[in-house]
């Protein structure tokens, strides 16, 4: 192989490289679930000094650091896993936030993901078992059984607390997932123009 054709192979095989870890990067990031009351991800980013305050007053030890695997400019901030810890709203962590990356809002404005029932996973959806455990969990009464008694998500109602994730009995993957889709995130700009 001549040398100009291994720099130009090199070139093309590294941009393969970048271009692939880069797009994995933002895959992660977007499936990252913030505390209630963060504002939002760019701003989040850069607001947050990663002190660790509010993973440390977190009653329901559902914040942990994202690693950098998840991204570089997320690493060691606050995100919520449900399958190990669902979040109980209690807003303590904006209430010990320094840097205003997650602030106070009212209970009713809060809403960090959505929750959706895998069928296939499901005990009562793909087994025809009897199980409501997520429904029993959910504090904002977003599940609800249909006509056959089967689990369902309201998504309207549904704040993404995971609760119902940490909370289901199928072994590894939990039947009912939590993403980020759907959340209210807050914006530094606008509320420094309504403040």
């Amino acid at each position: 192989m001549k040398r100009r054709e291994f720099i130009k192979r090199a070139g093309v095989f590294s941009l393969l490289i970048f271009n692939g870890a880069r797009f994995a990067f933002i895959s992660a990031r977007k499936s990252i679930i913030r505390p209630p009351g963060s504002v939002t991800e760019d701003d989040f980013n850069y607001k947050c000094i990663r002190c660790s305050k509010c993973m440390l007053v977190c009653p329901a030890k559902c914040l942990k650091p994202v690693t950098i695997e998840q991204g570089i400019a997320e690493w060691g901030s606050p995100q919520i896993i449900p399958r190990q810890a669902g979040c109980i709203m209690c807003m303590n962590c904006s209430k010990v936030c320094p840097s205003a990356a997650i602030v106070k809002v009212k209970d009713s404005a809060v809403k960090i993901g959505t929750a959706m029932i895998d069928k296939s996973r499901c005990l009562v959806w793909g087994q025809s078992k009897d199980c409501l455990v997520c429904m029993e969990y959910c504090p904002f009464g977003a599940i609800y059984v249909d006509s056959k008694n089967r689990p369902v998500v309201n998504e309207d109602l549904c704040m993404g607390c995971g609760l119902c994730e940490q909370s289901c009995p199928v072994e590894g993957k939990s039947a009912i997932n939590v993403s980020n889709r759907g959340e209210k995130r807050y914006s530094l700009r606008e509320k420094k123009l309504k403040g």
